[in-house]
């Protein structure tokens, strides 16, 4: 059974398919060897921003919250809606991990029993609830998807789409927020990016026979924190203005 710490660091499953597909140019980040398409109305976030986001969560959470997203992206109009969608992309060197211990997963209802305990306070004062609703892994893909909400005191309820990659050297993992009331809409262009991922022969990931067997779990970190920076930012734009 996946420890409890694990159900929030883990990333999860959006299964409605894209009925409308979108319009879209490729992209290639991680020296070449991560390719993916982005809506053409979309930009990339420059490197200093997503550094600084993290900067801001790290401090207000005195460094409960502390991760780097390497690349980030964000609609060209984005200012209607400070920073809300997003896509985050971040990169984990950590070591090869086993297909074998996420094919049994911990049930859906005791993921959501064990983060109401854990997070029943949510990250004050900003986020004021955390609730998982979808986890599963694909091994068609060897992508491990989780789908959770937060609550946040300045934006009302936001739905975070993710999707970790296995690759031979740790994780690509794909996060998409918005509004919970857009975000029928952004699950069509993740699900168009999730499909568009194409990783690079030296890092695709290449499934060995122990892989079947599982060892100790393997906790993955921060399905919440893209959230978390995300009401970070806004808190500090406003404080700002």
């Amino acid at each position: 059974m996946i420890a409890p710490i694990a159900v929030v660091t883990v990333f999860v499953a959006a299964t409605l398919p894209a009925s409308t597909e979108h319009s879209s140019h490729p992209v290639t980040v991680y020296e070449g060897m991560l390719s993916m398409s982005i809506p053409d109305d979309w930009r990339e976030i420059d490197p200093m921003h997503l550094e600084e986001l993290s900067m801001w969560a790290a401090d207000a959470t005195a460094g409960r919250l502390v991760e780097i997203y390497q690349y980030g992206f964000i609609p060209l109009d984005f200012e209607d809606d400070p920073f809300l969608p997003h896509i985050l992309v971040q990169i984990r060197e950590s070591g090869r991990l086993r297909y074998g211990d996420l094919l049994h997963l911990q049930p859906l209802d005791e993921i959501q029993s064990d983060t109401r305990k854990i997070f029943s306070q949510g990250f004050p004062p900003l986020i004021m609830g955390v609730a998982v609703e979808k986890v599963a892994f694909d091994p068609s893909n060897y992508c491990l998807r989780l789908e959770h909400s937060l609550d946040l005191r300045f934006r009302g309820r936001v739905r975070v789409l993710s999707a970790a990659f296995l690759t031979e050297r740790g994780l690509v993992t794909i996060r998409y927020a918005d509004r919970q009331k857009r975000i029928g809409e952004g699950r069509r262009i993740f699900e168009q990016i999730v499909r568009s991922v194409s990783l690079a022969p030296e890092i695709a990931y290449q499934p060995r026979l122990n892989d079947r067997w599982p060892g100790l779990p393997y906790f993955f970190a921060a399905a919440l924190v893209a959230t978390a920076l995300l009401a970070f930012l806004i808190h500090r734009r406003r404080s700002r203005s």
